[in-house]
């Protein structure tokens, strides 16, 4: 199934819901799901990475020849860590200054930055030996949520360029 443009974010997004689906096969050991969900609330955090990564570069080479500022461009979104709301919108609006409100009201919708923010603040306990009380359907729904707002960037804005 092909859910992005992007083969990448394809394979890395069919090895999330892989995970996902046998995590909840685990019957009944709860430690064993719960290591299980934190990793894949990892995997999910770097898949955030990526797919902003990937979906603004697709972006940049629709919008332009190669060139330096191509160039540029990818090398800057390779740089993008622990990719939250706020720097996605920021970087939407690097963009186009058209597409802040634009994403900030689709993230707001159904709370989908929030379902980002909560990836990405459990990957950072958990990388940091803190206590994650993350449950696999709990990250199987921000990662639904998630792939709305990779869609929406995919989709969306990189039509209106």
């Amino acid at each position: 199934m092909t859910m992005f443009n992007n083969e990448e974010l394809n394979r890395q997004y069919r090895r999330i819901e892989s995970l996902i689906k046998l995590t909840k096969e685990i019957q009944p050991d709860n430690v064993l799901r719960s290591h299980l969900t934190k990793y894949i609330c990892v995997l999910c955090s770097g898949f955030i990475e990526n797919s902003i990564y990937h979906t603004f570069s697709d972006i940049a080479e629709s919008s332009c020849t190669p060139s330096v500022v191509l160039t540029y461009t990818k090398s800057q979104l390779y740089k993008i860590q622990n990719a939250n709301t706020e720097k996605i919108k920021e970087l939407a609006k690097s963009f186009n200054p058209d597409w802040y409100d634009r994403i900030r009201d689709f993230m707001q919708d159904q709370d989908r930055g929030a379902a980002i923010n909560y990836i990405l603040k459990d990957r950072h306990n958990i990388a940091h030996g803190r206590e994650s009380t993350i449950t696999i359907s709990k990250l199987e729904e921000y990662l639904i949520k998630t792939v709305q707002v990779i869609k929406y960037i995919e989709y969306e804005l990189n039509a209106n360029v």
